[in-house]
């Protein structure tokens, strides 16, 4: 989080100028509970007016300590982007084990193997996969994913990739025909 963000949290959470929260912060070196400290000290930021005490869970206060709002708005922030991130590898995850790559060559199915096979091949063979499927394309090898994900888009792009290759052979020949016959 940068200094402008961290100003901007001062000024929501406390309640202050964003004068004040920017000198409250840089006199606590960028830390946001020492900036508010510093501000109830000043007596910029106020605590309640008379101390309430809560004898059960559903009864809640009304005020919620300021430097325990910061401490909390931090936490949930760190627990999202792990969430994020996490997710990002669980869902990932996920569609490597439900969809496979389908090979096939004029209509006819040649290889289907798990996507998350073909995942590890590209992984430990990309030098020289890359190259092999370049050139399969020319050979009229088609590309597609099926499962239980919706892959129209990654397939649209096979499709394109494969129909780029069936043009450019054509042009070929047909630019070969051309020199010969002349």
């Amino acid at each position: 989080m940068d200094n402008f963000e961290k100003v901007e949290r001062l000024v929501e959470k406390a309640n202050v100028s964003y004068e004040d929260a920017k000198q409250a912060l840089e006199e606590a070196g960028g830390d946001l509970l020492d900036a508010m400290i510093i501000l109830e000290r000043r007596g910029k930021v106020r605590g309640p007016e008379k101390p309430e005490y809560v004898s059960g869970p559903e009864q809640k206060s009304e005020y919620q300590d300021v430097s325990e709002a910061v401490k909390e708005s931090s936490r949930t922030e760190k627990g999202a982007a792990f969430k994020g991130v996490g997710g990002f590898f669980r869902r990932t995850f996920r569609y490597l084990v439900d969809n496979s790559l389908r090979l096939s060559r004029n209509g006819a199915l040649l290889v289907n193997i798990p996507l998350w096979a073909a995942a590890l091949i590209i992984l430990f063979t990309w030098e020289f996969i890359w190259i092999a499927i370049v050139i399969s394309l020319f050979f009229g090898f088609r590309y597609a994913i099926e499962g239980k994900d919706d892959s129209g888009t990654v397939n649209k792009v096979l499709n394109q990739a494969s129909n780029i290759a069936d043009d450019v052979k054509e042009n070929f020949a047909k630019k070969s025909d051309e020199t010969d016959n002349n």
